[in-house]
């Protein structure tokens, strides 16, 4: 469990997949927790006796589950999250990419190795790192190394066409394979998915896939549904859970850089490919979850939906929240930094002139803090709102 300690006995904690905001009481309660020790080591170790953690536990259940005391305990020094788009050079040119032409801008080896020491020293615990494809960038191995042995959570965004290369180079030094997370873009099975992203770049990803799960490191991916593609998504998604990825996501176009309107498939698709993945998971409910994110539906707004055990269900506006300038920044391949990537007056300063902690801090952030807090009162992003991600949400 990773922990970060935020005020006199207040930490915050990464535990079952999420943050939380505990004290050293509730700290220890839930390490022994996960350690499976029986009541009577528990007892010990505590002082409690089995009345008084049962009430415990019940108390540490209420208060994970309150959004509320969440956000009124977590104030923070300097962001949680850092997603750091390291290259904006990519190996490929898919057709459905939001980003466009990409100019292949990237910061020299040093100064990246500088930022990454500002991100320990900054005490984040989760980095994401992106591109472009973050995969193509020299001394990759060597970031994410740092940001291992210094305890941090890294969720890599690839492509996976080099992702063989880069196990090689880092698989026998990384001691807990559970701080890396790949998050592997898959858009079909072959013919599909090289009609996306280019010839014979679909053997070479199942492959890397394969690989990477077989060394035991976790893999999610991601499918962006469209017209070339959605004939593929329920045979692709039986392919990718026999396999021993974790999860897979698919997520609607952004209709924005190199996708075109006419890519995007229809209301009625959508809904007929809801529907197809529910049966899919009545007959396969070993598959455990799949998540269908951002989906248009007949109120005009776009929800989140879960599928486990022949299940479907629907993710209400109360459980998402969008964290950027809460807890996340985003670091882009110049060094600068903004709360939204997409929103370009939340900027928030340049780490080649200053530190991770001093932009934090920047005027900006709260200036966007209150536009989030007045604008973004549902499911839907501010920058999809504001048209400045994809098509506006009217």
């Amino acid at each position: 469990m990773l922990k970060r300690k935020i005020g006199n006995d207040r930490y915050l904690v990464f535990w079952n997949d999420k943050y939380y905001v505990i004290n050293d009481l509730t700290f220890k309660l839930l390490d022994l927790f996960d350690s499976q020790n029986d009541i009577k080591k528990v007892q010990q170790e505590t002082g409690y006796n089995k009345k008084e953690l049962k009430i415990l536990y019940k108390e540490i259940e209420d208060k994970l589950m309150s959004k509320d005391y969440y956000e009124n305990n977590l104030k923070l020094e300097t962001p949680i999250k850092v997603q750091w788009k390291l290259t904006n050079k990519c190996n490929l040119t898919c057709k459905h990419c939001y980003l466009g032409k990409l100019d292949g801008f990237e910061l020299p080896y040093e100064t990246a190795i500088n930022i990454a020491d500002m991100i320990v020293d900054s005490n984040v615990m989760e980095v994401t790192l992106s591109g472009g494809e973050c995969l193509t960038y020299k001394g990759v191995e060597n970031i994410i190394k740092k940001f291992i042995d210094n305890g941090i959570k890294v969720d890599i965004f690839t492509n996976a066409i080099l992702l063989r290369n880069l196990l090689d180079k880092i698989d026998l030094s990384i001691s807990n394979k559970n701080l890396i997370l790949f998050y592997v873009s898959v858009d079909g099975l072959k013919e599909t998915h090289e009609k996306i992203r280019g010839k014979n770049t679909f053997d070479k990803t199942i492959e890397n896939i394969r690989y990477a799960i077989d060394k035991g490191y976790t893999v999610v991916t991601n499918t962006v549904i469209n017209k070339i593609n959605y004939c593929d998504i329920i045979d692709m998604v039986t392919l990718l859970k026999t396999m021993g990825v974790k999860d897979v996501q698919l997520s609607n176009l952004i209709v924005q850089g190199n996708a075109s309107k006419d890519l995007k498939i229809s209301f009625e698709e959508q809904i007929s490919l809801k529907e197809k993945i529910n049966d899919l998971y009545k007959s396969h409910p070993e598959f455990g979850f799949i998540y269908y994110s951002e989906v248009p539906d007949s109120d005009g707004a776009r929800k989140v939906y879960t599928f486990s055990k022949g299940k479907k269900n629907y993710i209400g506006n109360d459980n998402w929240k969008c964290t950027a300038g809460v807890a996340r920044v985003t670091i882009d391949p110049n060094g600068k930094v903004y709360c939204c990537p997409f929103i370009k007056d939340s900027y928030l300063g340049d780490l080649n002139k200053n530190d991770l902690k001093e932009i934090w801090d920047n005027v900006n952030r709260f200036k966007f803090l209150k536009k989030l807090s007045e604008q973004n009162t549902d499911r839907v992003c501010l920058a999809i709102k504001q048209g400045m991600k994809g098509e506006k949400n009217d």
